[in-house]
């Protein structure tokens, strides 16, 4: 076998995706070498400082990097394994010069709140701010830790609280109850791993939210007392799926067929369906902003998560709830439907704003719900845009987004933020060069020298990195954005990944298609859609090491 390279993988002890893997390697009839993290620190710190995931089992081909069992599988059905282990003849993953101390600091999960200092925005003197702290005062009692990083870029923080929570988390609401708001935000924050979401699902509603969650765990065990059944359940699932990206039509169909038996306040299987999409579009967002940040967990919600059976994980938690709101918040300032109708009018006729911003219509615009498209619009052009209080171009912003895209295998979403890039490039050829090896890059796979800054090359790691769930960041994975950028530049990008995550977990239950515009682009310019093959290209010399 010397023609192929040598073949790692971390594993653990009863993991059965890590047998899954070696089933692949096994049927193809690739020798590996099996390295298990729960045997020593060592091998559990390889691991991360290596593929920059928390989770196993993590595959190398040499230094070449395959993430988990479902990627080997695929490459497996593509018939690409082989090649890619020939591909690396020679290769070697190159941890044997790594001291313990070097692999431990690489792997070490940095807090970014250490880095980023809190912004008290509990206070503000910006009227328009004072809707949103009247609102969380009586819904929370409190302005909530997030919110402490998200103040940092003031404009974000408040048109994501007022496009998107007050109005599409609204609408939500109005479809699925109270019950399936807790529940749907429970089951996407535990399939992504964020505990500090989590615990705000369980909590948010006091006792009732944690009722609730532990009626979830009994139904989803079997047991269906109470306001939880097997439409309920099913709509849990479907929020999970589309945070891993794994809507299947049969789970939609299950859903539409378990429909009439809904115990909440709608009995349509298709507003249901909405309501799920636009609840784990909001998660979407704080998941990956509240991981990135590693926010922490307010004391006294934490012990109503404790009695849902959460824990405070790598986020931590204080002793009690802040008291930041207890006090009279100034009258007067617009009113959240005078904020409405501002947002929407600088919109105007939404088909020649997304011509302008965006040089077509985002593919997912069509299925957002009509009543409050332009208030998403506004957000996605603000924060995607170059305006007065952005940082960063809207080209490297778009292809921040193709990375996340494309590392959860979204590939309609990636071409069109691939479309995007495109149209908001200043230098339309350039800004082809950087489409086809922005991926590359954030994986470390190539340099393309003077394609890219070392200053976007972070940025674009970063991307990768909001990506991956459960989210943690290894030192050696987010060190270059944090000597790179100051905080309130961190915040910005971190925003920005936020925002692919919320459109990503909407396309995955909503599904829209790439347009004829955006497959002619592609297509002319001879750039890859499917995200399998994006991900795993066939190794060249450019490709970059473990060094």
């Amino acid at each position: 076998m010397s023609n192929y390279t040598t073949i790692r993988i971390f594993t653990k002890s009863g993991c059965p995706y890590c047998a899954s893997a070696k089933a692949v390697l096994d049927e193809v009839g690739l020798p590996y070498v099996q390295h298990d993290v729960k045997a020593s620190q060592r091998n559990a710190d390889s691991s991360l400082y290596a593929s920059g995931v928390a989770t196993v089992p993590q595959i190398f081909f040499g230094d070449y990097h395959i993430n988990g069992a479902e990627d080997i599988a695929a490459l497996q059905q593509a018939g690409r394994l082989t090649e890619l282990a020939q591909a690396m003849a020679g290769r070697d993953l190159g941890l044997e010069a790594l001291s313990d101390a070097e692999l431990a600091q690489g792997a070490e999960d940095t807090l970014l709140r250490e880095y980023i200092p809190a912004s008290d925005g509990s206070r503000d003197d910006d009227p328009e701010a004072w809707p949103l702290l009247r609102f969380y005062k009586q819904f929370f009692g409190f302005w909530p830790n997030c919110f402490e990083y998200m103040h940092q870029w003031p404009q974000a923080y408040k048109l994501f609280v007022y496009c998107h929570n007050m109005s599409a988390v609204k609408m939500a609401k109005e479809f699925l109850g109270d019950t399936m708001m807790y529940v749907s935000g429970f089951a996407t924050s535990n399939a992504h791993g964020c505990n500090y979401c989590q615990v705000h699902a369980a909590a948010t509603g006091d006792e009732e939210s944690v009722g609730v969650i532990r009626q979830l765990k009994a139904a989803q065990a079997g047991n269906f007392d109470g306001s939880i059944g097997p439409f309920e359940v099913a709509l849990a699932e479907l929020a999970a799926a589309a945070t891993t990206n794994q809507v299947t039509p049969e789970l939609i169909e299950r859903i539409r067929a378990l429909a009439p038996q809904a115990r909440g306040p709608v009995k349509d299987a298709d507003k249901n369906l909405l309501g799920i999409s636009l609840i784990v579009a909001a998660f979407g967002y704080l998941n990956v902003f509240n991981d990135l940040t590693s926010v922490e967990i307010e004391g006294d919600w934490m012990q109503k998560g404790q009695a849902a059976g959460v824990e405070a994980g790598r986020h931590g938690s204080s002793e009690a709830n802040p008291s930041n709101l207890d006090y009279e918040i100034p009258e007067g300032g617009p009113s959240i439907p005078e904020l409405f109708a501002k947002y929407e009018a600088a919109v105007g006729d939404l088909d020649a704003y997304a011509q302008r911003e965006f040089g077509a219509m985002p593919i997912w615009f069509e299925t957002f719900p009509a009543p409050v498209r332009k208030r998403h619009a506004y957000l996605y052009g603000e924060l995607l845009g170059e305006k007065d209080h952005t940082l960063f171009s809207s080209e490297l912003k778009h292809l921040m987004l193709r990375v996340s895209a494309i590392a959860r295998s979204h590939d309609a979403v990636a071409a069109n933020e691939a479309f995007m890039a495109h149209h908001t490039s200043e230098n339309s050829q350039k800004s082809l060069e950087r489409i086809r090896h922005c991926f590359a890059v954030a994986t470390g796979r190539a340099e393309a020298e003077g394609v890219f800054t070392a200053q976007e090359k972070a940025a674009l790691q970063l991307a990768w990195v909001s990506a991956q769930q459960p989210l943690t960041t290894p030192r050696r994975f987010v060190q270059s954005a944090m000597d790179t950028f100051d905080p309130v530049e961190l915040v910005h990008l971190i925003t920005v990944c936020s925002m692919g995550s919320m459109i990503q977990r909407f396309s995955a239950i909503t599904q829209p298609e790439i347009t004829s515009k955006v497959a002619s682009f592609m297509n002319t310019h001879g750039l890859k859609t499917q995200s399998l093959v994006l991900r795993y290209p066939v190794p060249t010399k450019s490709l970059a090491g473990i060094a």
